[in-house]
């Protein structure tokens, strides 16, 4: 009897050895497939670039090839979703973005729908506030966001007090390092206290010729008034799904969220909504650590980030490592230079963390504890600063694979970019800044000269270098977060809306194969998620973007216009149709 039974088992199991393909699957993943992909398959894989079919079970690639051998992991359970003049790429990545500030300008009057014009001014977003003054004249505050410095007019807190002198009204700029606000808010916020000028100093609080702020506020000194555009909890939690739904309509699946506080709601916010299996957007958070000095505050809130490293671990969630702004932005005056201004040759920008040493010790601390560092760096005294930092700090703590990465890079010597290859440092480029903005260019060359500015965001010398590029696109500092419109940028160096005439630096120019890398396969690297995501291969997760282009082989000039198809979290759909018509 004993013996039947084990020669049933045995023929069952080789019945079951002979209906499985010949390259095989995970065996974590056997049985009948979720779900069938069948169409245009670009996987990200050199060893397997682009197949007909693909098969997910539990979440996971179970197959990947033939349309033929795909079809014997499926039965008459499986969903078959057919895209035959699609093209499915694996879910692309975001190496540094602001998903909460995102959420957090929704109930803001959006400055940045006007700011793309070329002929908007100044007064042209006084009259934006103006109309929501009169449209809800009972706010305890007004907020904005979007502005940015047109036609070289800065601005200034009695522009403001024209249209609401008695309720605060605070406006942040496009690239979040600026802040915009009227005399009620700097008398209510304590801008105009000695101590706080003394603190913050006048690059960060401008002040007029009787040492009263001007209004215009940057970097640090905003966190005066920051707490007053804080949101509760819950309409976080509301906001956060609303920005949650705008990342995957753009076939975006993760993200690098490159600043949160320690303190706040927000971490509870994200981890509430994952939880509740309502967060779906694979989220890396990052903690700011923004004080050098005292030592009690430096080591307190590196203390804190572990903290919350250990306890928001979540599949959708977590605190990833800590964030450190090394320096400001060149528009604000405050991007930190090894050559000095050139309107100002007695100034060198804001060193925001100007010790080497302590950056030194937070790449230690945070490296001996599985974490990485991700360092805001736009002027090349910034970025030497930090890269002697990170290459002692690795060093101290004996960890070779930390992948510790820099993001912006705006202006950067050759020599620094080899120590950061030398030294498995990740650049995070931004191609949408790449190109010239006519407005915005007016500063750089006031700033940093014309010779500066030619030589701006080196991509291409990264990759030759032998770096794990990731792009960015530092949304909504960006006004687009588009997949697609980066390509076009990184490869073309402009974007269609600039043209020719947009054209900055074209020899640092890449390829489209290595734009998608560094949208997928190397973001997932510096996540250390390589085995997990950035990939379509047996095992890994099924996450999805589908557009109607075939960047690879498609012309140029058709990247930039493609369109979201689907996106797929997990091989479910949370953005677009099942199947394409």
């Amino acid at each position: 009897m004993k013996k039947s039974v084990l020669f049933i088992l045995a023929a069952a199991l080789l019945c079951l050895a002979s209906c499985t393909p010949e390259n095989g699957v995970n065996p974590d993943l056997q049985g009948e497939a979720d779900v069938m992909f069948v169409g245009n398959i670009v996987t990200m894989d050199t060893e397997n670039p682009r197949v007909e079919a693909m098969t997910v079970k539990d979440g996971k690639v179970q197959y990947v090839g033939t349309l033929d051998e795909a079809r014997k992991y499926c039965g008459d359970k499986t969903d078959v979703r057919e895209y035959p003049k699609a093209y499915i790429y694996p879910g692309f990545l975001e190496g540094h973005l602001h998903g909460m500030e995102v959420a957090s300008r929704f109930d803001q009057v959006n400055l940045a729908a006007i700011d793309d014009d070329l002929e908007t001014t100044m007064d042209d977003f006084v009259a934006l506030m103006a109309q929501d003054v009169k449209e809800h004249p009972d706010r305890k505050i007004y907020k904005g966001a979007g502005w940015s410095v047109k036609f070289n007019v800065l601005p200034t807190a009695a522009m403001l007090d024209a249209i609401c002198p008695d309720v605060p009204m605070v406006l942040s700029s496009v690239d979040g390092h600026s802040m915009w606000i009227n005399t009620c808010a700097i008398k209510k916020y304590g801008v105009d206290k000695k101590e706080n000028i003394e603190k913050y100093g006048t690059d960060c609080i401008h002040i007029d010729g009787n040492g009263f702020p001007t209004g215009y506020i940057s970097e640090n000194a905003m966190e005066l008034v920051r707490p007053a555009l804080l949101l509760s909890k819950e309409e976080l939690k509301t906001a956060l799904l609303k920005w949650q739904d705008i990342a995957f309509s753009y076939g975006i699946t993760g993200v690098v969220e490159a600043a949160i506080t320690t303190g706040g709601v927000e971490k509870d916010a994200w981890m509430e909504l994952a939880k509740a299996g309502l967060w779906k957007l694979r989220t890396y958070a990052m903690e700011c650590v923004q004080d050098p000095m005292p030592d009690e505050k430096f080591w307190g809130d590196l203390n804190k980030v572990l903290e919350h490293h250990k306890q928001y671990q979540n599949e959708y969630f977590q605190v990833y490592g800590v964030k450190i702004f090394v320096d400001g932005v060149v528009e604000a005056h405050t991007a930190w230079l090894l050559e000095p201004y050139n309107d100002d040759p007695t100034y060198y920008g804001k060193k925001s963390f100007p010790d080497p040493n302590r950056i030194a010790e937070a790449v230690e601390f945070a490296n001996k504890n599985g974490m990485n560092v991700h360092f805001h760096t736009i002027g090349d005294g910034a970025i030497r600063t930090a890269v002697e930092g990170i290459i002692k700090g690795q060093q101290a703590a004996g960890v070779t694979d930390a992948r510790n990465t820099m993001a912006h890079l705006q202006i950067i010597k050759p020599e620094d970019i080899k120590k950061m290859a030398d030294n498995n440092i990740i650049p995070v480029c931004a191609p949408l800044w790449c190109p010239i903005d006519p407005e915005y260019v007016k500063h750089e060359i006031e700033y940093l000269g014309q010779e500066r500015v030619n030589s701006e965001y080196r991509v291409k010398s990264f990759f030759d270098a032998g770096c794990k590029v990731n792009f960015h696109s530092d949304y909504p500092v960006s006004p687009s977060i588009s997949m697609p419109l980066t390509i076009y940028a990184a490869v073309k160096r402009t974007i269609p809306f600039y043209g020719e005439a947009g054209i900055q630096n074209p020899t640092e120019a890449v390829t489209v194969q290595q734009a998608l890398e560094a949208m997928t396969v190397n973001v997932a690297w510096q996540l250390k998620e390589e085995n997990r995501l950035g990939q379509l291969k047996n095992g890994m997760i099924a996450n999805l973007s589908i557009f109607d282009v075939d960047f690879l082989n498609a012309p140029i000039e058709a990247v930039p216009d493609a369109k979201v198809i689907a996106t797929y979290i997990d091989g479910k759909l949370v953005y677009g149709k099942p199947k394409e018509k």
